[in-house]
This record gives structure tokens, C-alpha cells and sequence, in this order.
């Protein structure tokens, strides 16, 4: 695929991947095609060009876009070493899984976003549980138990920011994530190498 181009997504506008459409091995240019994100993560395959037609992609461009994809995102989130809530809106991803891994550091507007969004689980100095259910994992004695959002304060930095560490997905008043956090796009690329399996 030709010249592939990343835009990040807002409030006001989709994430998309863009790319040249050719022809005689790249010389002759014919169309761009635009690539709606979150209809590719959905399983959507044929995607509208400059033209009027639509290009119906072989899952070995999709793997490429999706990895392409992977890259341009990773440039985003690796490059924070503090996730801000401002940050989250900036970033153009959608979902907090996709911005910010368990085990990463974070502002306190966003546990404020958790906590004012939905009453938390658990509220209390230092800890702070999201009220909405994650997942329902399997404890130490095979019992299936909700899991939450969950953050502990971690202290201040050197701007004085109140910092706090993104635990996971933890059962009610824990701290050790119990859930595998697998995003959309990580799913959809697993899914994608399968299919290609199988044609081998």
C-alpha cells in the first residue's frame, strides 16, 4: 500500500488511515482511500475513495494498516510519561484502554474523571475504585468476581501535580490487576494473523 498517512481522531472528527490507491507498481496515481478506524476495528473491510468506488481490502493490507496503526498510536501514548486527562482528549483514542496501560502513572483529574462519572466502588484516602464493572474475573478459589478501574496515590512530582498510579482492574479493594487488557485494535490484529494462518 501506498504512502499511508495517520490522522488522529476528536471530538469532532474519526481517526483514519489514508492512502494512495495505484496503479503500473505505484507510478500512476488513481484515487486516495480513506480508512474509517473504528469501522476496521469492527470487521468492516470495504472503505470509500476519492473517486466513488470502494476498495474492499485483502487481509494482508488490513494486517498492514492495523500494524501501521499500532505504530502511529504507540508514538502517542509512549510519549507521556504522566497520562493527563487532557492528554486523553488530545490523543484522539476513544477508550481508556487504549491511552493508558496498568501500571502507568497518571494526573489526579483523571481518577477525578472515574470518580465523578459513575460513584466509585470504593472511595477513600489514596484509593479510588471506578464504579462501573470492568470484567468478572475468576479469584484463587475459582469464583467470579467483578473487577474495577482502580488507582492508589503515588505522592506529588516536581510541579507539584498529585500523581497516581493506574493499578488495573482489580476485585473490590485490591490492587493487583486481575484483568487481561487486550484493546480493540489488538484483538482485531490477532484476529486478522489467524485468518492469514489459515489460508497458509
Amino acid at each position: 500500500m501506498d504512502n499511508l498517512k495517520y490522522y488522529r481522531g476528536s471530538r469532532d472528527s474519526f481517526e483514519a488511515v489514508e492512502f494512495d490507491v495505484t496503479k503500473d507498481g505505484g507510478s500512476t496515481y488513481i484515487t486516495t482511500c480513506v480508512i474509517n478506524v473504528c469501522l476496521l476495528l469492527a470487521g468492516v473491510t470495504a472503505f470509500p475513495c476519492g473517486n466513488g468506488d470502494d476498495i474492499k481490502l485483502t487481509p494482508e493490507q488490513q494486517l498492514e494498516v492495523l500494524e501501521y496503526l499500532q505504530t502511529e498510536r504507540k508514538k502517542i501514548t509512549e510519549g507521556e510519561e504522566v497520562k493527563t486527562l487532557d492528554g486523553w482528549h488530545k490523543s484522539g483514542l476513544h477508550s481508556w484502554e487504549e491511552y493508558c496501560k496498568p501500571g502507568e502513572l497518571v494526573t489526579e483529574d483523571i481518577v477525578d474523571e472515574f470518580a465523578n462519572s459513575v460513584p466509585p466502588t470504593t472511595f477513600r484516602n489514596g484509593y479510588v475504585q471506578a464504579g462501573e464493572v470492568y470484567s468478572s474475573e475468576p479469584d484463587g478459589d475459582g469464583i467470579w468476581r467483578d473487577t474495577y478501574t482502580t488507582f492508589t496515590y503515588h505522592g506529588k512530582d516536581d510541579a507539584g501535580r498529585s500523581l497516581w498510579l493506574h493499578n488495573g482492574y482489580c476485585f473490590k479493594n485490591g490492587t493487583d490487576n486481575k484483568a487481561e487488557v487486550k484493546t480493540s485494535l489488538e484483538r482485531r490484529i490477532e484476529a486478522v494473523r489467524e485468518e492469514l494462518k489459515k489460508r497458509v
